[in-house]
């Protein structure tokens, strides 16, 4: 049987405490949060709606006593089909405590709420963390809604042991911020001005720094370059199998001596330079070049200690 619970919180906590809510009676919770004039709307029509997901949970933030009063046989049906979360960002008014005696103060302190869903996720798939680790993970995650699939990153990666440390949780980060720079060059790659940017601002919440981004930006347009000079040798939609025989003839008849061959196409490690070229082929050799000359610019601009480090990269994003 469903219910109606009170939830007392903050608006800025909101989002992380219906998803902590919401787990509490699913594992893939679809959360459906109204306030306002779309409070009453909802209501009614979720109430005569013929089927309502098992898993859905509607929130409603801080609704007037008049929808309670006028609505009232609603709720009473709604409750026993799906789960029902009043939040509310002051302290409950007597009528809200007749609905429900169910009634949840929500943490408003940000490492003790992150702290109690660590402890409960870890203790379901028998493991435990160190407290570096934790201060670590609560340092580098900025999106609460995304610490659950975190920690499940981060015990798959640890196999067997039966602790994670911080450096498990570096590594993990680590990974995630180069999977999600991959995604911008490729979403750029695209020509999708809007994705790009979605990504772009994803980066920059996770705590990635500007400067990390430019110079990723800059090391990757100039791979592609590089590789844009090699689509003479390798013939359009060429196999991977083929694509390495001729990478591996290519730098064998290259004589670069600097220990910085990492910045030079021939020598990524096939696969990746493989993915390169394929990213290559979609993008028009003026629109690297003049990429490369506006990531330039911005870092000149960026050295002399500019405020507007972010609005620089954005507007090379976006220029080309």
């Amino acid at each position: 049987m469903k219910e109606i619970f009170i939830a007392v919180g903050t608006k800025e906590n909101l989002a992380s405490d219906i998803h902590i809510l919401g787990n509490k009676w699913s594992q893939n919770p679809r959360v459906l949060v109204v306030s306002g004039k779309d409070i009453k709307a909802t209501i009614i029509e979720k109430t005569s709606a013929l089927f309502l997901e098992e898993n859905l949970v509607l929130t409603l933030v801080d609704p007037d006593k008049a929808i309670f009063d006028e609505l009232r046989h609603q709720l009473d049906i709604l409750r026993e089909r799906i789960h029902i979360v009043i939040y509310t960002t002051s302290s409950p008014p007597d009528y809200l405590k007749k609905i429900s005696h169910e009634m949840l103060i929500m943490d408003k302190d940000r490492e003790t709420r992150i702290k109690k869903r660590v402890l409960a996720f870890l203790k379901q798939h028998g493991k435990k963390m160190t407290d570096k680790a934790f201060r670590a993970l609560v340092e580098k995650i900025k999106d609460e809604s995304n610490l659950e699939s975190e920690l499940m990153k981060a015990i798959n990666y640890i196999g067997e042991k039966s602790s994670i440390d911080s450096k498990d949780i570096h590594a993990i980060v680590t990974e995630m911020q180069e999977d999600s720079l991959i995604s911008l060059f490729d979403t750029f790659a695209k020509l999708d001005k809007k994705g790009v940017l979605k990504v772009f601002e994803n980066l920059i919440q996770n705590g990635v720094h500007i400067l990390a981004i430019h110079s990723y930006l800059v090391r990757q347009t100039r791979l592609l370059l590089q590789a844009k000079d090699m689509e003479e040798l390798c013939r359009t939609n060429q196999d991977y199998g083929t694509f390495v025989k001729t990478l591996s003839k290519w730098k064998d008849s290259l004589e670069i001596k600097t220990s910085e061959k990492k910045h030079y196409f021939p020598y990524q490690k096939p696969f990746y330079a493989h993915k390169l070229s394929k990213t290559g082929r979609k993008i028009p050799r003026q629109t690297l070049i003049s990429f490369f000359n506006n990531l330039t610019m911005s870092d000149v601009k960026m050295k002399r200690g500019t405020r507007f480090d972010q609005i620089h990269v954005e507007r090379d994003l976006l220029g080309v």
